[in-house]
């Protein structure tokens, strides 16, 4: 599939991908649906790590079980599912595209599991009592309902998760991806925005009617956004060659660069693991801030990363996305070195919070534009789930790993944690620097297949 490009028809410019062309106007309502449907997904996907650690501490559930119920299950189930959707994805044809249909299947289960979810406490209650006569503790039956209703949720979350990140290497126009993953991660600033400054606040309280509204609102926007945006015609697909699992481990495996590139990734994502599930409950068991106060926090730096945003789409679209992904990289470990050390209190936090936000801006806006400008166009959704293989087995470990090594340590070592992992991504992304240096760099690349191994390799 092309990646695209510029044409003028008539004295009328058009951008194109693929099969499909925009006017300025049509790459407007393009931005809008998708944009729309990001904020919407992104306001549902803050539900589970940010509540469900603490609705599962309101029952006194370890942080063992926290870190496996909230990561190493997900990371399980993506390791299953995401190379099968994702592969599967990649020769789908139908008149919807081959990724839309996989959303619009998904998108119905994933807002009734979040529904239940939040009214575990009633449904627990209910069975403990119709079911169990009483007997059973009512907190054992509440956590057994919380946890069947989250891998449930996970299970069709997957589907989305995976393919809605690959719609964007398929219908935005590949000059525009920088300002565009810019406006998308501005867009997904705004949602936790809103999500710390005016949701989670009401939590203790309201915990059913949140995830409740979320659920509904994210399910009404991704309908909109799978009718409105539209997916252009795909070559057919290249007919399997032998077995189909070797060929995929193959092809996605058997180059370095891969392997280097597929660590990389793994190690920066286990790195958040530690502060995704307990930097709420580091503020307000170690330093004594009540939600409403870390919610403003998170707020504050949702504003800063927005405004900084702006220029990050100039930027990654200028220096290219991987140079910008690294020096991400070397200012999160110095970050964390320094969160480690100064953290006491209200200020001190809001400091570092701010740091925070500020190099993980660089790199959230940089991520999805690298993995465009790295991976082969035409296995896109092959070789990214090639990554979330590599990164699931990375994170089953680490999210039950990082909740043994709280419970030994304290909250206040997912410094530590972030800056160890975040390290060896780095080493790993120098690895993946080199090669696409040496083939090449910023104008001469072409992602290399098992068809044109590289001599580099």
């Amino acid at each position: 599939m092309s990646s695209g490009g510029t044409i003028v028809e008539n004295g009328r410019t058009y951008y194109t991908v693929g099969t499909l062309k925009y006017s300025l106007f049509g790459l407007v309502n393009l931005f809008i649906w998708m944009l729309w449907g990001d904020f919407c997904f992104t306001l549902m996907e803050m539900l589970i790590p940010s509540l469900l650690p603490l609705f599962l501490k309101s029952h006194e559930a370890p942080n063992w079980l926290i870190g496996l119920v909230v990561g190493s299950i997900p990371a399980a189930l993506n390791f299953i599912i995401n190379p099968i959707v994702s592969t599967r994805s990649d020769r789908t044809r139908t008149r919807w595209g081959r990724r839309i249909p996989y959303l619009l299947f998904a998108s119905p289960f994933v807002t009734l599991f979040l529904i239940l979810l939040g009214w575990s406490d009633a449904i627990g209650g209910f069975i403990q009592q119709t079911v169990f006569g009483g007997a059973v503790p009512a907190a054992t039956v509440i956590i057994g309902c919380i946890i069947v209703f989250a891998v449930a949720f996970q299970c069709f979350n997957m589907f989305v998760f995976s393919i809605f990140y690959y719609i964007f290497a398929d219908v935005v126009p590949k000059q525009f991806m920088g300002r565009f993953m810019a406006l998308f991660r501005m867009v997904g600033t705004i949602a936790g925005f809103t999500f710390n400054r005016y949701i989670i606040k009401y939590a203790d309280l309201h915990m059913p009617w949140i995830f409740t509204a979320v659920a509904l609102v994210y399910f009404t926007a991704f309908m909109l956004m799978c009718l409105l945006v539209k997916e252009g015609q795909y070559p057919p697909p290249e007919p399997p060659k032998g077995n189909p699992v070797r060929t995929y481990f193959r092809e996605c495996f058997s180059l370095s660069f891969y392997r280097w590139f597929f660590l990389a990734m793994a190690c920066n994502d286990a790195s958040t693991v530690c502060r995704t599930m307990f930097n709420l409950l580091f503020a307000r068991n170690d330093l004594g801030l009540p939600l409403a106060q870390y919610g403003d926090i998170m707020s504050v730096n949702a504003v800063i990363s927005f405004f900084l945003l702006i220029p990050m789409g100039f930027l990654v679209d200028r220096l290219h996305p991987l140079r910008t992904y690294i020096a991400g990289a070397m200012l999160v470990i110095a970050a964390n070195l320094f969160g480690f050390f100064f953290v006491r209190d209200y200020i001190t936090f809001f400091i570092v919070a701010i740091l925070i936000a500020i190099v993980y801006v660089i790199q959230n806006a940089s991520k999805l534009p690298m993995f465009v400008s790295l991976l082969p166009a035409a296995s896109y959704g092959q070789f990214s789930s090639a990554n979330a293989m590599v990164v699931s087995v990375f994170l089953i470990f680490a999210n039950f790993g990082g909740g043994v090594f709280i419970d030994f340590l304290g909250y206040r070592y997912i410094f530590i944690w972030d800056l160890l992992f975040t390290t060896l991504g780095l080493i790993a992304l120098l690895k993946v620097y080199r090669y696409w240096s040496r083939s090449g760099g910023r104008r001469g690349y072409v992602a290399p297949t098992v068809q044109n191994r590289p001599a580099v390799d």
